[in-house]
């Protein structure tokens, strides 16, 4: 600690980094929220910064996504504890950033509901989502064993963290495909390629006939 060293408010704090008089921003990094690895200070820059940059040695693999973390120290070396400046980065197969996407759906199930109609439920989580959605794109293949995701069979809006419905317009006996994806407002779906599948019963089970009613 020289005096110099004093007047500009820098001093060692456990060996780490160099804090500073109006405290500091650090960077930190993981494969996921659950292993970002807090012992590895990345990179530094003040509390009023607007960017921060990682070092350039720092490999980033093809198809591959990192967490990025921000927080920030007072300039007494105490550091926040927040997980909401949390970045989620993506690269395609070239190594260029992939497209942000929204979150895939989950817990979908498709059923036969009423005589010739089909009725899908799924759920939409948006946590650690990429962009928020929308509305969800329904596809069916009608019949034909391969979906059509250029014409959607139904859009509907998204309306926050919930389960969702479809119901079908009357649909010809057979086995049917669907799909459903997550779009944001750029127009950008999520690249789930999962579907559902749904044989439509030709008729229901006979009518039960009753003989006869008697108290007992």
């Amino acid at each position: 600690m020289t005096a110099n060293a004093f007047k500009l408010g820098t001093t060692l704090s456990l060996g780490w980094f160099w804090t500073r008089i109006a405290g500091c921003s650090v960077l930190y990094r993981g494969p996921g929220m659950e292993q970002i690895d807090f012992s590895n200070i990345l990179a530094i820059a003040g509390n009023d910064a607007d960017d921060i940059l990682p070092p350039a040695y720092l490999p980033h693999d093809n198809n591959s996504t990192y967490f990025y973390l921000v927080r920030r120290f007072n300039h007494c070396g105490d550091q926040e504890f927040t997980l909401a400046a949390a970045a989620k980065v993506s690269f395609d197969a070239s190594g260029e950033l992939a497209n942000a996407r929204p979150n895939r759906i989950f817990a979908s199930k498709g059923e036969q509901a009423v005589t010739n109609k089909v009725r899908l439920v799924w759920f939409y989580c948006p946590l650690e989502q990429e962009s928020p959605p929308v509305r969800f794109n329904v596809y069916s293949d009608n019949r034909t064993g391969q979906i059509d995701f250029e014409i959607p069979v139904a859009v509907i809006d998204y309306r926050g963290p919930k389960f969702y419905g479809y119901l079908s317009d009357i649909l010809e006996p057979g086995r049917y495909l669907f799909a459903v994806r997550v779009e944001d407002a750029a127009g950008t779906e999520n690249s789930s390629s999962g579907h559902l599948t749904v044989e439509l019963a030709s008729a229901g089970p006979d009518a039960i006939d009753v003989l006869q009613a008697q108290t007992v």
